[in-house]
């Protein structure tokens, strides 16, 4: 019978507790949602922007970015998307060298890693870049839309001020499950690295922005 009491007197207990509980916390809820709902007003109000930084940790490294910009901002898939940058290479670079990226997708502010899809969409190495160039090489020509940015389109690249804008750069269309990363609206942050035959940092660029689909409407396309 004494057991019986202390049961019942527990579960008492436990609903004047959960009552206490309910009436302190349930206001606190509604402030809770009431903040987050302003922050997510606030952050939908938020003009998108891109930001750019010189990531290089290396002191000696030969490339350096100062400046870069890209039109239009979100980013809209697919399209066209016109780019200017500027920055100095104070040596010549090797004739061998490597591009490695590495592409973040932010999910209510976490960054998740995108992986290589097809060795070409995603967080990719693209090794010796020079050896799919030294068809210009051969030709001592470069394609017309580079020449008319001034831009040296084989290895190995020479030392100098680069500094182009508006080239114009295509943005196809992503399908599969690569697709899938880019199907709404996100944040993506981009790390750029120009790596030596033996991994050793030459330049980096740390990019954040936002893409956005195409939408297409019965009165309007953006």
């Amino acid at each position: 019978m004494d057991f019986v009491k202390i049961i019942l007197g527990s579960y008492n207990m436990i609903l004047h507790y959960n009552s206490i509980m309910k009436k302190q916390f349930f206001p606190l809820a509604l402030i809770l949602i009431a903040g987050v709902s302003v922050c997510v007003a606030r952050r939908k109000r938020e003009k998108p922007e891109l930001r750019f930084t010189d990531c290089g940790k290396n002191p000696h490294r030969p490339i350096f970015f100062y400046d870069f910009k890209a039109n239009p901002i979100p980013i809209i898939t697919p399209g066209t998307l016109y780019v200017s940058m500027a920055g100095n290479i104070s040596y010549d670079l090797p004739r061998r060298i490597s591009i490695k990226l590495e592409v973040k997708k932010y999910f209510i502010g976490i960054a998740f890693l995108v992986p290589c899809f097809d060795s070409n969409i995603g967080s990719c190495t693209y090794d010796n870049i020079c050896a799919n160039l030294e068809t210009f090489e051969r030709r001592q020509r470069c394609p017309k839309r580079l020449r008319n940015f001034n831009i040296q389109c084989h290895c190995p690249f020479q030392a100098g001020e680069f500094n182009f804008k508006d080239l114009a750069l295509n943005i196809p269309k992503i399908g599969g499950f690569a697709g899938a990363f880019v199907k709404v609206r996100g944040d993506y942050e981009v790390v750029f690295k120009v790596l030596d035959e033996n991994t050793e940092e030459l330049g980096c660029l740390n990019l954040r922005f936002t893409i956005k689909r195409r939408h297409k409407g019965w009165l309007f396309k953006i």
